[in-house]
């Protein structure tokens, strides 16, 4: 199975995907991303396309400068996929706030 790999920028609002690649040259940015969780095999959404993009990622929302969100390759989910990993995190918010 062959993925289709775009630029974070290029998600559409709402899109769900797989993180592939860090491709900055800045160690710096690199490793801001490292730090927040977007690494490769993360899976996050795009709530917000622009500049900054916004995505979703486990529990948290990260803006992303949509410059830097150029070199952030990632692989779109589509379908069962997709909505599987939402829902997963859906319900995992929602248990975790049952327990506070």
């Amino acid at each position: 199975m062959s993925l289709d790999v775009i630029s974070l920028r290029a998600l559409k609002t709402g899109q769900c995907a797989i993180v592939t690649a860090l491709s900055h040259r800045v160690p710096a940015v690199r490793q801001k991303y490292l730090s927040r969780g977007i690494v490769p095999g993360a899976h996050l959404m795009l709530l917000h396309h622009g500049d900054p993009v916004v995505v979703a990622l486990d529990e948290s929302r990260w803006a992303i400068d949509g410059d830097e969100a150029e070199y952030i390759e990632v692989a779109p989910l589509a379908g069962v996929a997709a909505h599987t990993w939402w829902r997963r995190l859906r319900h995992g918010l929602r248990d975790r706030l049952r327990r506070a």
